[in-house]
């Protein structure tokens, strides 16, 4: 069952009567706020699923009177989804307590935005009452001195406003919701898709949100721009000196797909081979041009794997206009690349690059394959039959639809180049 509503602030702490203060700061600020008791005999089971909302955790380290690093890391990791932004209070009277579960979080791809290491009884008032607002400034505070965050919250704030304003507009009549959806997936997809599997379906469907969703985002942002991020963030006066974020760079370049079919034939699909007959016939690497110019990535956890992206065009397959074959571009993954500096990656070959080759550096596919480059030859193109693509060769990222854009152009404009007659 999806939870469709979430709240923003969870706390996980076992004696409910000394954190009421903070249910009632956030409440008092219409923000959703959710206790679990972790307590090992009476308490709350842990969530099923992630949250996909929370942005504050307020933990206690200690349940039933007992410390367990592994069960407090395990309240958060069923809270956060990995890789995810949040910060975080630790209750603990022992700071090497919250340091033991944070390395936990970090290990886990759990690591916060920030963290606090807070007792309760340093907000205990004379009075007996708890002074909570006081760390809820604290950590409101935390925010400025970070003041680019402030820009990333306000564009998560847009998309939200644009999401609900999308979807408003679909379920305003209840009854068509099931139709206007069906309409927006033929229409999105072509003819091709009613022989899909439904799990095809919805990530067409979902492409197609993406589109509305990401061209009506900016209208909603109405915030002027703080003092402080005009003369930081926007400041683009200096040199901007940071190593390269595999990570971000790929988030640039493909879908973030975490399955892809086998067989499935999609615009921009990336593939290894399986076969090597095919592998002899179609890889690059024996190519003289090609194998000088990689001469150099020879280090020892250096890795050359043959590739092959597809070409077809989108609307073809949409439109099961294909043909009986499905048109490829070889290419090469080399994976740990030998790198001069953290730049560029070292290649040989003369003063320059041939024009027929397209690189990209500086890329992630997993946590074991994070740091890739891939290199197309334009001169290498090929065509195979739909039934032999279903079944030798298997797919591994797709490029996304800009970028796949681009490539079919520079790939067009090289191979309608006429040149030129030189007279002596």
């Amino acid at each position: 069952m999806i939870n469709y509503f979430e709240p923003s602030v969870i706390i996980v702490d076992d004696v409910k009567d000394e954190i009421n203060g903070i249910i009632d700061i956030y409440s008092s600020r219409n923000v959703g706020c959710k206790l679990f008791n972790p307590d090992l005999i009476d308490g709350d089971s842990m969530p099923d699923t992630p949250y996909v909302d929370v942005n504050l955790i307020f933990l206690d380290l200690f349940y039933s009177g007992k410390f367990d690093a592994e069960q407090s890391c395990n309240w958060v990791r069923t809270i956060i989804p990995e890789k995810s932004f949040y910060l975080i209070v630790f209750w603990t009277k022992d700071s090497s307590k919250a340091n033991e579960v944070l390395d936990l979080l970090i290990n886990n791809n759990r690591t916060p935005f920030n963290f606090f290491i807070e007792s309760k009884s340093d907000y205990l008032t004379s009075d007996g009452v708890y002074n909570f607002l006081s760390l809820v400034t604290k950590i409101e505070s935390n925010f400025t001195e970070t003041p680019a965050i402030e820009e990333i919250m306000l564009w998560k704030k847009s998309i939200k406003f644009s999401i609900n304003e999308v979807l408003g507009h679909l379920v305003k009549e209840p009854n068509n919701i099931t139709e206007k959806l069906k309409k927006i997936i033929l229409s999105h997809g072509g003819k091709s898709i009613v022989e899909l599997n439904e799990r095809q379906k919805r990530n067409i469907l979902f492409d197609a949100l993406d589109i509305v969703l990401t061209s009506n985002t900016k209208k909603n942002i109405l915030d002027d721009v703080s003092e402080l991020n005009k003369m930081n963030l926007y400041d683009l006066s200096s040199p901007v000196k940071t190593d390269p974020d595999k990570e971000l760079n790929s988030w640039f370049h493909f879908k973030l797909q975490s399955e892809i079919e086998s067989g499935h034939i999609i615009p921009g699909l990336i593939c290894e081979f399986q076969d090597n007959n095919w592998k002899k016939l179609y890889s690059i690497q024996d190519d003289k041009d090609v194998a000088e110019y990689i001469s150099r990535q020879t280090a020892a956890n250096t890795k050359i794997s043959n590739i092959t992206l597809v070409l077809s065009r989108p609307c073809d397959i949409a439109q099961k206009k294909i043909g009986k074959n499905v048109k490829l571009l070889s290419g090469l993954k080399i994976t740990n690349p030998v790198r001069k500096t953290n730049e560029k990656m070292e290649f040989q070959g003369g003063s320059s690059k041939l024009d027929s080759i397209k690189i990209y550096d500086h890329l992630y596919f997993t946590n074991e394959e994070n740091d890739l480059t891939l290199l197309f030859d334009f001169r290498y193109s090929f065509s195979v039959p739909e039934d032999v693509f279903s079944t030798e060769f298997n797919g591994i990222k797709i490029f996304n639809k800009e970028l796949l854009s681009e490539i079919q152009v520079e790939y067009s404009s090289y191979s309608s180049r006429l040149g030129t007659t030189n007279f002596i």
